[in-house]
């Protein structure tokens, strides 16, 4: 297994050096891949006949003496990749070829199956590597769900139905994941790593980029903008739910709103050209802006993403729709992030789900495969296949923990003196160690495990309480842990000062220590500094990190104290094994953390999460961020004082605790609001897991039951469908263990 991955890695590298020399000799190919003369040799000879590669006659140019080298380059079969994108409008296609350049593209004014299959069945002839298709469609383990703008898909399996047509792979994505690949590849979104895509047609797609990665969702179906629910007695939306966005701001429903009152069908070319000159229109385009701006700062204050691109028919540069999304924005979002969020138009008009269609097929390709190599390699390829085969046993040890040495080999099925060579170098470059083998009959094999670097780990929380510590070695394994009061304050400095010396009486007698924070308050994930405005004054316009370090003498990160439970719920606790997880900390200072893909999400400026900021009602009552009608303002036990005599939380939670059936009912409230609240993020990043902590969890599962009531009645079908709400496993000490595991 191993000995074919390495040879296929040698071909992709031919491959991938041709394409990009354009013509290169045998002898210049051996010295770009580093390859030996006698494997470029046998390599080339296999790609020439299969077509992959051609060579040219040998022409002298003068650039060096003796007999002219004939030259390789791509040949007649080096294939092409196809990229399709279907949606209300019709089907584009465009074929590539390995170089990227487009070689053909067309549009077809149908959109069901049977014209994609038989358009794409055009291209049969030629050596397809890949075929990506972007539906315009939600897609549960690769079934296309009811309630989409392609009626005619829903319940088919579209990836593996044209694959057994085709004859080769093709991947169907969400339309708009293609979009916001497009756009990183050759739009506005270049250089960017947390992007926002927004088109804005028929119906409402959303694209996510977190941390550089497209965010699909658990299930395939996160980015269902279209069908946050905006009012709850609006109208009825093809998902099954009430006053979706879509049955509000998609261009379908604009111009239907725009036709009644002009007695005649509307293009958008046409609503776009009215709403220059007459007001009516402008305020209907102006009004749907404000709508959508309106559901994206929720997203920009649950995701904060650094750059929001919006690209339909009706929008324009400095049209109404963008002009009402901006104040919508500036209005509800949290000031830091309106201020750090960028709101473009794209400059793909239209093209940016098949670019990035085509970009994604071409990721499949040898040629790709091949560039990934030349950019890692520069030693030789014998120096390469030992990297290889240290990368299968360290990924295998990393997953599985202690295994044998017997085991290895099986799994790897690398030859077992390979195996026992790789086990030495990686034990003496201290990267694993040995360990006691497992308890089975027979001679035992030798076992082995990651090591654990020499040092510890201090895992610190804070909250109202006071400062929560953890004391860990470098693998993880507990060895101290002990809590320490704060006296009240409100000089952040004084209280991060205490927080360092408390860490320099639990670090003594340690070396090579590494500490880490959890606070109550954004933190930029590039320079650790707190906000300069942010919410809690205490706890801005320094850098809390540099603070302790300099007490310390150590390297010091610090964190978001909700950030930090959700990784390590999703390590250690109730979402463990999850990789798409979302994490609420339901108490009188509510907060969320993500997961997204297996890695903790902080946002573009540390914002990410900020759900109790979240508007509830325009009017409510007022919140600490300065803004009216937060999630957060109804969940302060001010709010509760008509049930409680001294509202404050532990008096709340001491009555629900002792069957206070009003107390009780309070919180269930709490969390069938907050479910409410957050429906609009669960709709945007499909967590597989819910996992509720906090402090009103103490008394019972009321929070639980109401958030789980909520995020079941007001997400979109196709998100709730796959998703699961649990309760929190690791208690008070989450937000420690999870400073620990932020280092591990």
């Amino acid at each position: 297994m191993a000995g074919r991955r390495v040879h296929l890695v040698r071909r992709d590298l031919i491959f991938a050096a041709v394409r990009e020399a354009g013509r290169i000799s045998r002898a210049d190919l051996a010295k770009r891949t580093g390859m030996a003369r006698m494997t470029v040799t046998g390599l080339v000879a296999e790609l020439l006949e299969a077509g992959l590669l051609a060579e040219t006659d040998a022409t002298p140019d003068g650039s060096r003496p003796g007999r002219p080298a004939r030259l390789l380059t791509l040949g007649e079969q080096a294939g092409v990749v196809v990229g399709a994108i279907v949606g209300g409008d019709g089907i584009r296609i465009a074929v590539a070829d390995l170089a990227g350049r487009i070689l053909d593209e067309r549009h077809h004014p149908g959109n069901d199956p049977a014209e994609l299959a038989e358009l794409l069945s055009a291209y049969a002839g030629d050596r397809v590597w890949a075929t990506v298709v972007g539906l315009s469609a939600a897609i549960l383990d690769g079934v296309v769900q009811p309630g989409t703008v392609l009626p005619g898909w829903a319940g088919r399996a579209p990836a593996r139905e044209l694959s057994e047509r085709l004859g080769h792979r093709v991947t169907v994505r969400n339309g708009a994941d293609l979009c916001v690949i497009g756009e990183a590849a050759h739009g506005v979104a270049a250089g960017r790593r947390d992007v926002c895509y927004l088109r804005v047609t028929t119906g409402i797609g959303c694209g996510l980029m977190l941390g550089g990665h497209v965010h699909p969702g658990a299930t395939g179906v996160a980015g269902e903008l279209g069908h946050v629910q905006v009012d709850e007695t609006g109208a009825l939306c093809r998902c099954g739910n009430r006053g979706c966005l879509e049955t509000i701001a998609s261009t379908r429903q604009i111009l239907s709103s725009l036709e009644v009152a002009y007695g005649e069908p509307l293009t958008a070319a046409r609503a776009v050209a009215l709403s220059h000159t007459d007001a009516a229109v402008e305020r209907v385009l102006a009004d749907a802006g404000r709508m959508l701006g309106r559901v994206l700062a929720d997203l920009a204050n649950t995701v904060n993403p650094e750059l929001v691109v919006l690209d339909g028919p009706l929008i324009e540069e400095d049209g109404p729709v963008l002009a009402g999304v901006r104040e919508a924005m500036r209005r509800y979002a949290q000031p830091e992030v309106a201020a750090t969020t960028e709101i473009r138009m794209t400059g793909l008009t239209g093209r940016a789900g098949l670019l990035g269609a085509v970009t994604l097929a071409m990721r499949a390709t040898p040629v790709a495969r091949g560039d990934r190599t030349l950019r890692e390699i520069h030693v030789k390829v014998g120096q390469h296949e030992r990297a290889v085969r240290r990368e299968v046993i360290v990924d295998l040890l990393r997953a599985r923990g202690a295994t044998t040495r017997s085991d290895l080999a099986r799994i790897t099925r690398l030859p077992r003196a390979a195996v026992t060579e790789t086990l030495t170098e990686l034990t003496r470059d201290g990267v694993i160690e040995s360990c006691p083998p497992p308890a089975r009959s027979g001679r035992p094999s030798p076992s082995f495990r990651m090591a654990a670097p020499p040092g510890v780990v201090l895992g610190m929380s804070m909250d109202l309480d006071g400062l929560r510590a953890i004391l860990t070695d470098r693998g993880g394994n507990r060895l101290a842990d002990g809590f320490r009061p704060l006296a009240p304050g409100l000089d952040g400095r004084v209280v991060i000062r205490a927080a360092a010396e408390y860490a320099a009486e639990l670090l003594a007698g340690h070396d090579n220590p590494a500490v880490a924070l959890s606070v109550p308050s954004p933190v930029h994930p590039v320079t650790g500094e707190f906000g300069a405005r942010s919410v809690l004054p205490m706890f801005s316009g320094f850098s809390p990190g540099e603070l302790i370090s300099g007490m310390l003498g150590c390297p010091v990160v610090v964190g978001n104290n909700a950030q930090l439970a959700a990784l390590a719920e999703t390590r250690r606790g109730a979402a463990r094994g999850a990789r798409d997880v979302l994490y609420l900390k339901a108490a009188q200072y509510v907060g969320a953390g993500i997961v997204a893909g297996g890695r903790s999400y902080g946002g573009s400026i540390g914002y990410a999460g900020e759900i109790g900021h979240l508007t509830v009602r325009d009017m409510g009552p007022l919140c600490v961020c300065g803004r009216r009608g937060c999630l957060g303002a109804f969940l302060m036990p001010s709010y509760f004082g008509a049930l409680l005599e001294r509202p404050t939380e532990e008096r709340l939670i001491a009555l629900a605790a002792e069957g206070h059936g009003p107390a009780r009912r309070a919180l269930l409230d709490a969390g069938r609001l907050i479910g409410r609240t957050v429906a609009v993020v669960c709709d945007l990043l499909n967590p597989a897991v819910v996992v509720v902590g906090g402090r009103f969890t103490e008394p019972g599962d009321q929070v639980i039951e109401g958030i789980r009531e909520s995020l079941r009645r007001h997400c979109a079908p196709s998100a709730a469908a796959g998703l699961t709400v649990v309760r929190a496993r690791l208690g008070v000490e989450a937000e420690a263990l999870g400073a620990v595991e932020s280092l591990l």
